[in-house]
C-alpha cells in the first residue's frame, strides 16, 4: 500500500514512464485502464479528475446525502508482487489485480492497472480513484491492507493447492507411462481450465482492445481541451455578469439598511432635542431672573445674606459654603456675582451632560438594532451568493466535460449539427484566442472595479463587461472565407474516407 495521493495525473506520469525520465516507458510491459471509457491508459486521469471534481453534483443527481468529509485525497495505489521464482502470466496477472479490486470492493470504481519489469520480481500497479463513477461516493475503505493481505493470502493458498494437486497428478500420470497405463486425465485438465479462466462477475470491467495513439489522436484531444475553455469562458463571462447584479442588488440593500439607521438616528436626535428644548428654555429665563435679582443686591447687605445662606449648597457645587467663603459673599457683591455666574454655568453644564447621555443611550439602541439587521443581511446574502455560485458550477459540470465537448467536435465535423461560434466571437477566432480574449475582459473589468488596496471604490458602481467591438474586416475576407471552407470541405472527405 502507498500513499494516498491528491493528483491522478501525476500518479499515471508515475506507473506509465520510468521512474528517472517520464518521456520514456521501457519498464512498462504492458497496462491497460477500467471504467474510464476506454480511452487511453495514459488520458484515464482525465475521466477520474473529472468524477472526483463533480463528487457533488454526481452525490445531487443521485440522491446522496451530502454531509460527510471531504475527499481530498482520492488517488489510491497499490502493488501485487509475486515471488522472484515465481514467473506468471499476462492473463493470471491482469486476473489478480482485477480480483483484488473486487476484495476492495471497487470493482465498479476508475482505475488503471500496469505491469512493470523493472525489478527481479513481477509486480503490477495498480491506481484506483476512490469516488464512485455514478453516486459520487467515496469507497468504504476499512483497513484495505489487511483486506489486501487476506486476499494475497487466499490467492496464495489457491495456487498451492492447485500446484499441489497439478503435481500429484503428473506424478500419477508417470506412474502410469512407467507402467504402460497412461491416458489423459479429465479431472486435471478441467481443474487447470478452471484455474486459467477469469472470474466471470470480471468481465464487464476487463479492458477492450485499445488502439496505438498517434498524432491525429493528440490533435483532436487539444481541440477538445481548447473547446472546454472555450465554453468555460462563455461560463465565465455570463457568471461575472450575473455575480455583479446580485452584488449591486446586496449592495443597495445594504445601503438602504444604513440609510434608514441614519434616518432613524436622525429621528431619535430630535425627538431628544425637542423634549430637553422646554427644559433648556425655563433654566436660561431661571437663570436670568436670578443675575437680575442678584443685580439688585449691591446695596442690601441683609437681603444678600439672606440669598447666600438660602443657596448655600448651590453656591458650594454641592457643598454647604464654609463661614469665611459665606462672608466673602456677603460683604463682596462682586464675587457673589461672579460666584453666581460660575453656578449658571455648572448648572447648564450639567443639563447638557444630561441631554448627552439620553442621546447617546437612544443612538446606541438604534445603532445596535442596525448591527442585528446587518448582519442578518449579510447572512442572508452569503447564503444567497452561496446559492448562485453552486448553481453556476453544477451547470458548468453538466455543460463542460472532456466527453461531452468530443462528442460535440466529432458531430461538428461529421456535419450532424452546425458548427455555432460563441457569442461575440470575432472572424476567423479560435476557441483558445476566444477564451484568453473573454479572461483578459473579465480580469480588466475587476481591475477597473477594485482600487490598488483590493476594495470597490465607493465613488463607482460596478460595470458590467461590455463585448469588445468587431475589427474591421480586411479586403479579400470574402476570398480568405472561401479558402477555409474549401480546405474544411476536403478535410471531411478525408475524415469520411478514413
Amino acid at each position: 500500500m502507498h500513499k494516498r495521493g491528491t493528483s491522478f495525473k501525476t500518479a499515471h506520469l508515475y506507473i506509465l514512464h520510468d521512474q528517472d525520465q517520464q518521456k520514456t516507458a521501457n519498464r512498462v510491459d504492458w497496462a491497460f485502464s477500467v471504467n474510464c471509457g476506454g480511452g487511453e491508459p495514459a488520458e484515464a486521469w482525465r475521466p477520474m479528475y473529472d468524477t472526483w471534481d463533480n463528487r457533488t453534483a454526481l452525490k445531487r443527481e443521485a440522491g446522496v446525502d451530502l454531509r460527510g468529509a471531504d475527499n481530498t485525497k482520492p488517488v489510491m495505489h497499490y502493488t501485487l508482487s509475486w515471488a522472484p521464482e515465481d514467473r506468471v502470466s499476462k492473463p493470471q496477472m491482469m486476473d489478480a489485480a482485477l480480483k483484488s479490486l473486487k476484495a476492495l470492493g471497487l470493482e465498479e470504481h476508475q482505475a488503471t492497472i500496469a505491469a512493470h519489469n523493472d525489478k527481479d520480481h513481477q509486480h503490477v500497479h495498480i491506481l484506483v480513484n476512490t469516488v464512485h463513477p455514478t453516486t459520487g461516493r467515496t469507497a468504504g475503505l476499512k483497513f484495505p491492507a489487511l483486506a489486501l493481505r487476506d486476499f494475497a493470502r487466499e490467492h496464495d493458498r489457491i495456487r498451492l493447492e492447485y500446484e499441489a494437486e497439478r503435481q500429484r497428478h503428473a506424478d500419477k500420470a508417470e506412474q502410469q507411462r512407467q507402467l504402460g497405463t497412461y491416458r489423459r486425465n479429465p479431472e486435471l485438465r478441467a481443474k487447470s481450465m478452471a484455474m486459467l479462466t477469469p472470474d466471470p462477475t470480471l468481465e464487464k470491467i476487463r479492458p477492450p482492445h485499445q488502439p496505438r495513439i498517434h498524432r491525429r489522436r493528440a490533435l483532436e484531444h487539444k481541440d477538445v481541451i481548447y473547446r472546454m475553455r472555450r465554453h468555460a469562458a462563455v461560463h465565465a463571462h455570463a457568471n461575472y455578469v450575473e455575480n455583479r447584479a446580485l452584488a449591486a442588488v446586496h449592495r443597495n440593500e445594504r445601503d438602504q439598511l444604513y440609510e434608514n439607521a441614519k434616518q432613524a438616528s436622525h429621528v431619535a436626535l430630535t425627538h431628544v432635542r425637542e423634549r430637553f428644548k422646554s427644559r433648556w428654555r425655563d433654566l436660561y429665563d431661571a437663570q436670568k431672573q436670578e443675575a437680575k435679582y442678584v443685580g439688585q443686591l449691591l446695596d442690601k447687605p441683609l437681603e444678600r445674606a439672606v440669598y447666600v445662606f438660602v443657596n448655600s449648597e448651590r453656591l458650594g457645587n454641592g457643598r454647604a459654603l464654609t463661614p469665611k467663603e459665606t462672608a466673602a459673599l456677603i460683604v463682596s457683591p462682586t464675587k457673589l456675582a461672579m460666584s453666581v455666574e460660575r453656578m449658571h454655568t455648572r448648572e447648564r453644564g450639567g443639563l447638557a451632560q444630561i441631554e448627552k447621555v439620553e442621546v447617546k443611550e437612544r443612538l446606541d439602541r438604534v445603532w445596535r438594532a442596525h448591527d442585528v439587521s446587518i448582519n442578518n443581511l449579510k447572512a442572508r446574502q452569503n447564503a444567497e451568493l452561496a446559492d448562485i455560485r453552486a448553481q453556476q458550477k453544477a451547470d458548468a459540470d453538466r455543460h463542460i466535460s472532456y466527453a461531452q465537448q468530443s462528442h460535440e467536435l466529432e458531430a461538428e465535423r461529421r456535419g450532424l449539427i452546425p458548427e455555432t461560434p460563441p457569442p461575440n466571437a470575432r472572424p476567423f477566432e479560435t476557441d483558445q484566442q476566444y477564451a484568453s480574449r473573454v479572461r483578459q475582459e473579465i480580469n480588466a473589468a475587476q481591475n477597473d472595479l477594485f482600487g490598488p488596496d483590493g476594495r470597490a471604490w465607493k465613488s463607482r458602481r460596478p460595470s458590467l463587461p461590455e463585448p469588445s467591438p468587431e475589427p474591421q474586416s480586411p479586403p479579400d475576407v470574402d476570398a480568405e472565407l472561401e479558402a477555409l471552407k474549401r480546405k474544411w470541405a476536403q478535410e471531411r472527405e478525408l475524415d469520411n474516407g478514413r
